[in-house]
């Protein structure tokens, strides 16, 4: 029997209640400010919700888990720059895609955000394992139309010369080399939408070889930027432009009217434009006759942000969200999809599982799915490195995938150093949990608060431990730490001895800016001017 193809769609910064499939039927609560999201609510009505899969609370450690398949807590939990040398996935450690090059024939491919290292050769897209074809950006965010990116610690002559304009390196990576190929002034969604596209296109030449397509959408992180078309058809259907208009000043100095500017408007459009490009690829497969031995995943890597100068996410009726180990900045809208796995349902519709998914068990999953058998699932380069290299976390969730229970079943699940899982209760051990609103069904979430960004109210404080019980209040209402303290401390008890186990990124690299006139920590931003440019590349050796 043909091995699946598996394309998986990651998604940054999608609020959970920004799809309607989260929502289940039964609701009795009307949640009235999703988005309409009609490809992606019809794969996953004929496919399998995944009512409880979880994330890290940002991007890039939910990113080098998914590559690396070690949990947040052992391979990065920092939100560093590309330009920085111990940023996400260590050298030593072999990602998903290594692992499929050297044990199946299946051709990988990536599409979009990255955010999962730079600093060599090897940290790149292609130096993991994914093809020449691929298109990337390395950075958090970078501008829709210019392809700048808008994070790094570079200072450079465009800075220089233009005083108080982003940086002006450029981030879009092509294979082994920047995408110089690739003009400025087009929207870079639409450009990896057609990048997606022509790689089905060729793969459909070769129709017995199986192929991995990592499509790691822009969508919906900040900046707020989509085509006018689009935007059109969603002014004025803002839930609650105000708030949002009165932040644009702070992140826009620039912007003429603050009051013009419809942020959940603008967001909304551009989860539509998700929409219609899952669609579109989607069709691509159904027409190359790839659907239905295609299985298609789709996760976000954390909640959605309700930090209005940073998106117009909402998690309704999650508590909280992206930043917080609350369900809101953890829990993910997600599906598992497409003709292959909708065949083994026989055409049953409307499946949900609530047993535990983790990002980070998409990595044994694939593999086990790709023929690796689980004795094989290991990585023998960190194990041999100096000092080694934390294992592998990830489980193989196929059994869950058909309707069984989870493979993190009576297990502690550490969700940050702060968090932990077990089974249906969750410990948050942390002075200050932000945000932490209530939400309401309209946006902003926390909308009974003058702003998620500035309200203090917002901060709470779990010093002593905060407990709930997910599987029976998953708004997270009801801190059961005063009335279950033997809960509370079994649950300490995991995560302290867990963090004897918890690892951070330490790779010593070296440079390749020697003998030149700069500093160090910016030797990426260095080279990029002076090497690639005016694009970001690597700028280090192997350690």
């Amino acid at each position: 029997m043909k091995l699946p193809n598996i394309v998986f769609f990651l998604i940054d910064d999608l609020g959970y209640s920004d799809v309607t499939f989260t929502s289940p039927p039964s609701t009795s609560t009307s949640i009235t400010t999703t988005t309409n999201t009609p490809n992606i609510d019809s794969l996953a009505h004929h496919g399998l919700v995944l009512d409880r899969s979880y994330a890290y609370k940002t991007c890039t450690p939910s990113r080098s888990s998914f590559q690396s398949g070690r949990l947040p807590v052992h391979v990065t939990e920092q939100l560093k720059v590309p330009d920085n040398p111990t940023a996400a996935v260590p050298f030593n450690m072999t990602t998903i895609t290594e692992l499929l090059n050297e044990q199946t024939n299946y051709t990988s491919h990536l599409v979009g955000k990255w955010d999962a290292g730079l600093a060599t050769t090897r940290h790149t897209p292609y130096g993991r394992g994914y093809s020449n074809s691929s298109l990337s950006y390395f950075s958090h965010k970078n501008e829709f139309y210019d392809h700048t990116t808008l994070q790094s610690g570079c200072k450079t002559r465009c800075e220089t010369e233009n005083p108080g304009t982003h940086d002006c390196i450029m981030d879009l990576w092509e294979g082994d080399h920047p995408a110089t190929s690739i003009p400025q002034g087009d929207f870079v969604e639409h450009i990896f939408r057609d990048r997606a596209l022509d790689i089905i296109l060729s793969e459909s030449q070769t129709p017995d070889d199986p192929f991995f397509l990592l499509y790691s959408s822009h969508i919906a992180h900040c900046p707020l930027q989509v085509p006018q078309d689009k935007l059109d058809d969603f002014l004025g259907q803002g839930d609650d432009e105000s708030h949002c208009s009165a932040q644009t000043a702070r992140v826009n100095p620039d912007f003429d009217d603050p009051d013009k500017f419809e942020c959940r408007a603008t967001y909304k459009a551009m989860v539509s434009t998700l929409d219609d490009i899952v669609g579109t690829i989607t069709e691509s497969l159904k027409e190359n006759g790839m659907y239905e031995d295609t299985l298609i995943l789709f996760t976000s890597d954390n909640g959605g942000c309700v930090k209005l100068d940073e998106s117009g996410g909402n998690n309704f009726p999650l508590r909280g969200g992206k930043y917080s180990d609350l369900e809101g900045g953890v829990r993910t809208a997600a599906f598992a999809g497409g003709g292959w796995l909708e065949s083994k349902f026989g055409g049953e519709t409307g499946r949900r599982s609530s047993e535990i998914i983790h990002i980070v068990d998409w990595y044994a999953t694939i593999a086990a799915l790709a023929g690796i058998e689980d004795g094989n699932i290991t990585d023998k380069r960190a194990e041999e490195s100096t000092p080694s290299l934390p294992p592998i976390d990830s489980r193989d969730q196929r059994a869950l995938l058909e309707g069984g229970s989870s493979a993190w079943e009576g297990e502690p699940l550490f969700l940050s150093s702060n968090a932990v899982m077990l089974d249906d209760f969750k410990l948050i051990l942390s002075p200050i949990v932000a945000p932490a609103g209530f939400p309401g069904p309209t946006y902003p979430n926390a909308s009974s608060f003058l702003s998620p960004v500035d309200d203090p109210k917002l901060d709470l404080n779990c010093t002593n431990g905060c407990l709930f019980n997910i599987a029976e209040d998953k708004e997270e209402h009801i801190d059961l730490a005063s009335s279950m303290p033997e809960k509370v401390e079994e649950l300490k008890s995991m995560l302290v001895e867990g963090r004897k186990t918890f690892y951070e990124n330490s790779d010593e690299l070296v440079m390749d800016c020697d003998g030149d006139d700069f500093e160090e920590q910016n030797c990426g931003c260095h080279l990029a001017v002076n090497k690639w440019g005016g694009y970001f590349g690597p700028y280090a050796s192997s350690p």
